[in-house]
């Protein structure tokens, strides 16, 4: 004869063990999905080689850009030393053109053959 409180608790299980079943179904359908997705999303993923190609990829840019930075540095110093140069050069032909010009001395010339006046 079986005994009436392991019977009770007996029924309890069972239903646990029907409702583990279905979450374990749902489970190995969710596994199934997410196993399709990374079936889809690992051949896209970037290798090693991929990673290696592209880091050197980006050092020659890099490279590039130091190159042209430098270039670039070159040109703006010539370009205000030339600015220097030439406004120098405006101001110093101004100065002399708006300089004043020594004025003659004013010269006054009598004429030599000067009737006299007797006194």
């Amino acid at each position: 004869m079986m005994n009436p409180s392991l019977s009770q608790f007996d029924k309890p299980h069972a239903r646990v063990d029907k409702n583990r079943r279905s979450q374990d179904d749902r489970g190995v359908e969710r596994l199934g999905r997410l196993e399709a997705r990374f079936d889809t999303v690992l051949p896209t993923l970037a290798k090693r080689v991929d990673i290696h190609a592209t880091r050197t990829d980006m050092q020659s840019i890099i490279s590039e850009l130091h190159k042209v930075a430098g270039e670039t540095h070159k040109w703006m110093l010539a370009t205000v030393i030339g600015l220097f140069i030439g406004f120098g050069g405006l101001f110093l032909a101004m100065s002399n053109a708006l300089k004043p010009e020594p004025q003659q001395p004013v010269v006054i010339q009598l004429p030599t053959n000067l009737p006299q006046i007797p006194n």
